[in-house]
């Protein structure tokens, strides 16, 4: 009941107290909450709803919904795309958070998030990516870190600072998912502290809170039922037949089906006083199995992979072109785009002129190769579409 005086912020504090688990994140939990930078907070949201507004209405939530989720650049617009994706995980992830009595404004921002920091042409932009940066430069990339750098570096919503100043849980959730491992328990870290995110291992680094495991796990349930469904009715790749029988005796063979059975699981193995999410034996299985038969009758079929020596070629020219373009800048904008480029390569060196002056602070003290990366990341499949021709192909003289 809310009493005089109390803001609508403080009313969903309360409500909090009087509805989640104990092991819940709260949003009065100073651990969870604590933030990079100095800020003021408003009477209206909640720690970890004023998250998820400040993640949706970013630049880099936007361009998911031109990038690749499985088949390359579709045309089709029923094919699922990054941002629908995201949206997915976040519906299931909220259900899930629901049901448990965990924190839905915080399963929501992580679900959000979770995927800023993809390639354009989805896992195999990324595994081209990370061919180059190996070879290059001799380090590593993944987009659960590079979903992290866009939040606390690439996105520039403030004057004060860079980055949107995440709380520690949001920022934990969005590192720590990883939607290729298949744990039958997971329970969270709850020893991790903001100085551990950099320290983050792909798939072997647990969350910070409950809210986060549920969104680990939502993104699993969120993208094997919607591919296998793309696969089967919108692509024609799938048969119905070949999906192996355990996979439909167990958990269905349409997404509604899938969803269902893997939250309805979820929700009924885990304990929350625990402090953790677990799914059955028959579950896990059938879910591995899934797992492969998508990886082997989809992830790995030529329609998926179409083009993939095409985007690695590409992408490490492209890369070169960049990196060239702003060690030959030596920190002077006005060198990015110059006055002598021709008309046909004004819009990339433009575009990258603004993305150094407006979303990177101080880039001139920045590693040149991680600005190369941090653009590349964040290109839709059609920007980088544009990119290349733009700076590749060849074009006629007359």
């Amino acid at each position: 009941m809310k009493s005089s005086g109390d803001s609508p912020r403080e009313c969903c504090e309360k409500r909090e107290q009087d509805s989640l688990h104990k092991n819940a994140a709260f949003s009065t939990d100073r651990r969870c909450t604590q933030r990079s930078h100095e800020y003021t907070p408003d009477n209206i949201r909640g720690e970890f709803h004023r998250d998820y507004t400040r993640i949706i209405h970013c630049r880099a939530f936007r361009r998911l919904h031109h990038k690749t989720q499985v088949f390359i650049s579709p045309k089709n617009d029923h094919v699922c795309t990054r941002l629908e994706h995201s949206l997915h995980v976040a519906s299931v992830a909220q259900t899930i958070a629901r049901t448990l009595g965990l924190n839905e404004d915080l399963v929501r921002a992580i679900a959000v998030g979770h995927d800023l920091g993809h390639t354009p042409f989805g896992h195999m932009g990324e595994d081209c990516l990370k061919k180059i940066v190996k070879k290059k430069c001799g380090t590593d990339f993944s987009h659960e870190l590079q979903s992290l750098q866009v939040v606390d570096s690439v996105e520039r919503a403030y004057k004060e600072h860079p980055g949107l100043n995440l709380t520690f849980a949001v920022r934990d959730g969005i590192v720590c998912h990883y939607g290729e491992g298949f744990e039958k328990r997971l329970a969270p870290n709850r020893t991790k502290t903001p100085d551990d995110l950099a320290k983050t291992v792909r798939g072997e680094s647990r969350p910070a809170t409950l809210e986060g495991c549920v969104v680990r796990w939502a993104d699993k349930v969120a993208y094997l039922g919607r591919d296998l469904e793309d696969a089967r009715e919108v692509v024609g790749l799938v048969k119905d037949e070949q999906v192996p029988s355990c996979v439909k005796d167990v958990l269905g063979i349409t997404n509604r089906d899938i969803i269902a059975k893997l939250i309805t699981d979820l929700c009924k193995c885990s304990s929350i006083a625990a402090d953790r999410i677990a799914v059955c034996d028959d579950v896990h299985e059938a879910l591995n199995k899934l797992y492969k038969f998508n990886t082997e009758n989809i992830y790995k079929t030529p329609e998926a992979r179409s083009n993939e020596k095409q985007i690695e070629v590409s992408m490490g020219i492209l890369f070169d072109l960049l990196l060239e373009r702003i060690q030959k800048a030596d920190g002077d904008l006005e060198k990015i785009c110059a006055k002598n480029d021709s008309d046909d390569l004004q819009n990339t060196w433009k575009v990258l002129r603004d993305f150094l002056e407006n979303d990177i602070q101080q880039w001139q003290e920045v590693p040149q190769h991680k600005l190369v990366v941090d653009f590349i990341a964040g290109m839709t499949d059609q920007f980088f579409i544009d990119c290349c021709r733009q700076l590749i192909l060849p074009k006629s003289a007359v």
